[in-house]
């Protein structure tokens, strides 16, 4: 029975756990000490994981904890599932705990295998590990409790790349049978976390929608009502940005528009038309955010945007949309983006030319 690892007890990390207790795996799933609360429900309920939607199912883990060395001992692929800014906190628990020949997918990666990469170089942690990222959950869900999710959609497939590029077929072969969807190739990183549209989708169409959000807290489809055709042009506009900046790295990216095409075989000419027939998204009810600080603020703008931005700056192809984002979105919610989130220094780049990141992603 392979051994699998799951940081992280959020939306993602507990459908992912339950799903693959439900094949069969012998599954561990983790959250960080400073949240027991998640852990303790679900050993409340045996440490079992109810699924429905799309996927209809239980497992049960072999164990809930918040201590991470029972639960990436022996691990064979340890997926990291959390929020981008929860990624930092639970590396440093687990840097120690880490064991030759692991399997380390984090899910999305939000450029987390370069900070991980810098952080593990910084303590000299030696262990040889293979290191990937994807650009996206497999699932859309949402927690209902704790040990119990609602799927409402499983993409075809996600966007995969390895640090360096070169361990891409061995982390391939190493996770078959065991990722939950399909993969698609990328050629580096840099192109993972390029490649997370959740920046277009979710960062102008919250600060377009201030008013409503902080008015009606969260009584409207965000993916739907919130995505009105002005907000959507603003999405495409920060999406030609996205892509711009991708491809002065070298990196041929998908637009936001043939990346939903793809993972949820959509029909549409605009991201408008894509975005408000998408049943994965549409047809369960209220969904906005209810306050400006939201992960969809707190989590994209400063791990997304501000990575692009970077990276722009870097490669000489300005951003103004997205720093007026970043600018704005700092405004309203207090808060210096460019000093918390995944920057050019925490990410090792800082001051480094074009040549030189690309070797660094790929090398």
């Amino acid at each position: 029975m392979r051994k699998i690892a799951v940081l992280g007890a959020g939306n993602g990390a507990q459908t992912m756990a339950g799903h693959l207790a439900s094949k069969g795996f012998e599954v561990s799933l983790f959250e960080h000490p400073d949240y027991p609360q998640k852990i303790r429900d679900i050993n409340a309920k045996g440490n079992r994981v109810v699924l429905t939607g799309a996927i209809e199912a239980t497992g049960t883990l072999k164990t809930a904890t918040t201590d991470m060395a029972e639960a990436v001992k022996g691990a064979e692929i340890i997926f990291l599932a959390a929020p981008t800014f929860a990624q930092g906190p639970i590396f440093e628990k687990a840097l120690p705990c880490f064991e030759d020949g692991q399997t380390v997918v984090i899910i999305p990666g939000n450029f987390g295998s370069l900070a991980l990469k810098k952080m593990m170089d910084k303590a000299g942690v030696k262990k040889r590990l293979f290191l990937a990222e994807t650009d996206t959950l497999p699932y859309a869900c949402r927690l209902i409790e704790n040990g119990k999710s609602n799927v409402w959609g499983l993409k075809e497939y996600v966007s995969l790349a390895t640090l360096p590029g070169s361990d891409y077929d061995a982390v391939v072969r190493n996770i078959e049978g065991v990722f939950p969807v399909g993969t698609h190739k990328l050629p580096s990183v840099l192109g993972a976390g390029l490649n997370n549209a959740n920046m277009i989708v979710h960062c102008p169409t919250m600060l377009m929608n201030a008013g409503r959000i902080e008015s009606e807290k969260g009584a409207f489809r965000f993916y739907t009502d919130g995505m009105s055709p002005s907000v959507c042009r603003v999405q495409e506009a920060l999406d030609a940005e996205r892509l711009a900046v991708a491809n002065e790295l070298g990196v041929k990216l998908k637009s936001t528009s043939e990346l939903l095409k793809g993972e949820y075989k959509l029909a549409g000419a605009t991201l408008y038309e894509l975005l408000a027939e998408n049943p994965a998204y549409g047809q369960h009810g209220n969904d906005a955010p209810s306050s400006m600080g939201h992960r969809y603020f707190s989590e994209d703008v400063p791990f997304l945007l501000v990575p692009l931005s970077d990276f722009g700056r870097l490669v000489g192809k300005p951003t103004p949309i997205a720093d007026s984002i970043i600018l704005l979105a700092g405004i309203v919610n207090g808060t210096d983006y460019r000093k918390v989130g995944w920057n050019a220094e925490k990410l090792g780049i800082a001051g480094q030319s074009k040549d030189e990141i690309v070797k660094k992603a790929l090398a």
